[in-house]
């Protein structure tokens, strides 16, 4: 029985999955060098992954007469979102990805009644853990615990006034001209109070990240409180 069902950007597409999709394993960044007169390569690989094509076979429509048409609409609706969605399935409830949707699609028509179609998203590599979406309150001298073998680049919010320093694992920020809060995206290394106020400049040092296991966090200063939201991933 079709019921399962995928979320772009929040919003659940109105079509059921017809086949469990791929799992899709990303392809590794680095370079191969190979030596000449040798039998051998030079392998230099990045902690890093390209992104990756993900697809799916839909089903759209109820099995009534004319249905497929207004179902095609309401689907091209979502799939409109513009920009990196949030990706989901019921295949997989502990996880969901980064993607973006861009390509033309077809729809077999099946005697009005029933639609089915292929759409394939454009992924980051990540598969990210939906617990790493939960900020979390950290004391100074306090830990935060990775439970994955990535690093992970996350998201501090910092509260507080005048000047202060952050120290995760050894990596010290320190922040002048603090008015209130501060966020600290580790991933894109923007420091900004809205998302249109840019505060870089408030910020120096380098942006941290969280490595496998326990995670010591310590701050000093005018800064009050500090949560990081820690966006666990596996590959």
């Amino acid at each position: 029985m079709l019921n399962k069902k995928i979320r772009f950007g929040g919003v659940e597409i109105p079509a059921f999955i017809a086949a469990v999709p791929k799992r899709v394993q990303p392809t590794r960044k680095g370079t191969v060098i190979p030596i000449a007169g040798t039998n051998r390569e030079v392998v230099e690989m990045e902690d890093a992954w390209e992104c990756y094509d993900q697809p799916y076979t839909m089903v759209v429509g109820n099995g009534s007469e004319d249905c497929v048409n207004s179902g095609i609409d309401a689907v091209a609706a979502v799939l409109s979102k513009k920009g990196w969605q949030t990706l989901a399935d019921d295949y997989d409830t502990t996880h969901f990805r980064l993607a973006y949707f861009k390509d033309s699609w077809e729809v077999e028509n099946r005697y009005t009644r029933l639609g089915k179609f292929d759409i394939i998203f454009r992924c980051r590599p990540e598969r990210f853990l939906n617990s790493g979406s939960e900020a979390v309150a950290v004391l100074s001298g306090g830990t935060i615990t990775n439970p994955t073998a990535y690093k992970a680049k996350p998201l501090i919010h910092i509260t507080g006034v005048n000047s202060g320093t952050l120290t995760v694992n050894g990596t010290t920020m320190s922040f002048t001209g603090i008015v209130d809060y501060l966020n600290i995206d580790c991933d894109t290394m923007n420091v900004y109070r809205l998302p249109s106020e840019n505060r870089n400049d408030l910020m120096t040092g380098n942006f941290p990240v969280l490595d496998s296991g326990s995670n010591s966090v310590s701050f000093t200063g005018g800064i009050a409180s500090v949560s990081i939201t820690p966006r666990w991933y596996v590959i």
